[in-house]
This record gives structure tokens, sequence and C-alpha cells, in this order.
């Protein structure tokens, strides 16, 4: 047997490589992130912070809907219709993900739909709508409108049968077919959230000037009427035919809470840290479903499985069957403990295929260890 394989030097390894293991998956052991989401003074609106590439230190910034949306009166919601208007400024082109602006949820917490950036180009991408071309959600973008540092009023309406585009008063895009809100759903219930998603997956860097929601969905004449409003210095929030669910101006802030201009008092609440809402042991997303990731955790859990798997058979007091079962079942509570810790981290994420992986891996290397303490002589059919 080799001198290395005592008793006391595999148990340390395998101490040892479990702590590293730890710390490795809950790196690095943050659970209250900076909200880099912050009014700017002179009226600038709401700048949001966020690295060029995803940081684990840094995860941008977020405000969103302290309740559900409510609709005051009643009638100002009409089914499967609204409006969106937003002044923005991106503050860069750089994209390493589709970037999320203004994220509305279902009541169930289900994604509706989101406003993002993709380089200079603006997307709104439904995931009600009938899927096209085997994609789960539709897909509208307007090219060029968010290049750095350029002031863009876009305004979406989405009606009973299309969802246009308008930008600065201009009609860019209107797809027919693909409507933001299901025919019997209104905005009563939902909630917003600005400058990154729950899941805190890819924040925005930019300036939101001004933003209202509407439960109508308006004519042509009235986004050119309120363009000109607009150019007059104008951003109107009050009641009318045409009165808002929700308006903010971003010009102030009290505590943490930013003033719905409205009346309906759908606030938003700008915490000091990021809130984010995290499911245990999820699925990744087909377009951030990464093989590089799965490789490492499978890599990463081999010697585990090595090492624990050896120094049970070293001890000679368990079945060959009995150590490779204690292994395996060692590794998969070692990754329960470090993808449920994830769940608590905004910069980590808990997946049911980590959990696989990490699983796979561990049996892995339990099997070489079995294989190769033949060879050295530490096997004869008991541990």
């Amino acid at each position: 047997m080799h001198p290395w394989l005592g008793s006391n030097r595999l148990t340390s390894a395998c101490i040892l490589f479990c702590v590293c293991l730890l710390v490795a998956g809950l790196w690095p052991l943050n659970f209250r992130v900076a909200n880099h989401a912050e009014l700017q003074p002179d009226g600038k609106g709401l700048r949001f912070d966020a690295p060029v590439e995803r940081s684990m230190q840094d995860l941008g910034g977020m405000v969103y809907t302290t309740e559900p949306l409510a609709c005051r009166p009643a009638e100002a919601c009409a089914a499967g219709v609204l409006t969106i208007e937003i002044e923005l400024i991106a503050a860069n082109e750089a994209s390493s993900c589709l970037k999320r602006i203004i994220v509305l949820r279902q009541p169930d917490g289900a994604e509706n739909f989101y406003l993002g950036q993709w380089k200079s180009s603006l997307i709104v991408r439904t995931f009600k709508s009938a899927p096209g071309g085997g994609k789960p959600y539709n897909e509208i973008g307007v090219e060029g409108v968010l290049a750095a540092g350029r002031t863009c009023v876009a305004t979406i309406v989405s009606g009973p049968s299309e969802t246009a585009v308008y930008i600065n008063g201009q009609p860019t895009e209107n797809h027919r077919g693909i409507r933001l809100l299901k025919e019997d759903e209104t905005l009563e219930g939902h909630k917003v959230y600005f400058g990154n998603s729950p899941d805190l997956d890819c924040p925005w860097a930019g300036s939101v000037r001004a933003f209202a929601i509407y439960g109508k969905a308006w004519t042509p004449d009235h986004v050119m009427e309120r363009e000109g409003l607009r150019a007059g210095g104008l951003w109107p929030c009050g009641g009318g035919p045409a009165a808002a669910v929700a308006c903010y101006r971003f010009d102030s802030l009290i505590g943490e809470s930013i003033l719905d201009l409205s009346g309906s008092a759908n606030d938003l609440r700008k915490p000091v840290h990021l809130v984010f809402e995290k499911q245990p042991f999820g699925l990744p997303a087909g377009d951030s479903f990464s093989v590089s990731d799965m490789t490492l955790n499978l890599l990463g859990f081999i010697p585990m499985g090595f090492l624990l798997c050896l120094r049970l058979l070293s001890s000679g007091r368990r079945t060959v069957k009995n150590c490779l079962i204690y292994s395996v079942a060692a590794g998969v509570a070692v990754s329960l403990l470090i993808e449920l810790t994830q769940v608590w981290l905004p910069s980590r994420d808990s997946s049911a295929l980590d959990l696989v992986s990490n699983t796979a891996g561990t049996a892995i290397g339990a099997l070489i260890a079995f294989s190769l303490s033949q060879k050295w002589g530490i096997h004869d059919g008991r541990c």
C-alpha cells in the first residue's frame, strides 16, 4: 500500500477537499449585495450602474413595485391591452446577455414580458403569444435606438391583435399577432421591476428619466399628442380617459420609496441592498445552459468521490458496495448543502443540473478509487 494512503492523511484530504468545494460553490459568500440604483440630481432620472460582464460582487441595481399593480378606478384597465411610455438613456452598448430594462411579472410570479437591450437595440420579448419558429416567446426588436448616451422615448402599444413600437412619437415597428397581455388579462395584480429581473440574471446600465403604464391601447394620434406635450417639457401623470395605472418622474425619493404620481398608489421601492427571488433547483433556460459549467461541476466532484471511497476502502470495515454508496451519498449531501445555500446568495444560482452533475462526478471518482484499490492491494472483497 502506498504510504500516502494512511487513514489519517486520507481523512484530512477528504475534509480539506469538502471545505474547498463549499467555498468554491458559495463564494463570495455575500448575502447582501449593494443596490446600484440611484436618483440623479436636477431631475435627470434614476440611474442604474452595472458591470459590462456579469460579476459576483456587482449585480447592478433594481427598483420594483412594492405591491401588485392596482387599477384605480377599475375601468382604467381594459382586458388584453396596454400602453407603456419610457424615456431612457443607455450607458453602453456592450451585451453579454439581453439586459433587462423593465420586467412585468404575472401575479403567480411568472414572466409576462420584458423590455431589454441587446447592443444598441431595444427588445420587447413576450411569453404570452403563441410560440413562433420553435421558440417559447415572440420578440420585437428596434435597432439603433439605444446607442450609448442617446435619449430615447419609447412608446409600446399592445392592442387586441398587434403590438406597435413608437420611438420619439414616430412609428417604427408594428407586429400583428403579438400581444403583451392575454385576451382576458389586465394589468391588475402584476408587478413591475426596473433595471434587472427578480432573479438578478442580467442587469442593465443606463438612466430612466420617466415611465408610465396604461391599461388602454393608445391610437397613433394620442401617441403624437403625448410627444407634443413631452416636447414642451411636460410628462403628465394625471387622470382623464387615458389615466395612467402607474407613472414616475424619478425626481424624488421618500425613504426607500419613489411615489407613483398617477394617484393609484403603485409606489416603487429602492432598497439599499438588492432584493431577489430565486427558486431552489431550477433548470437553466435554453439560452443560459452552459456545457462548461456542467463539465466544471462534474470534474470538481470527481476528486471528492475518489478520496471518500478510498478512505472507506482503506478502513476495511465495510463492503465494497457500501463504500460506493456512502461515497455517493456524501457527495449528494455536500452538493445539496451548496445548492440550498445558493438560494440565499444573490450572486449564485441553485440548479438541479448542478446537483446531477455533482452526483455524477462523485460516482465517477468513487469508481476510479475502487478500480485503483485493486491495483494497490487494498481490496479483498471487503473494504
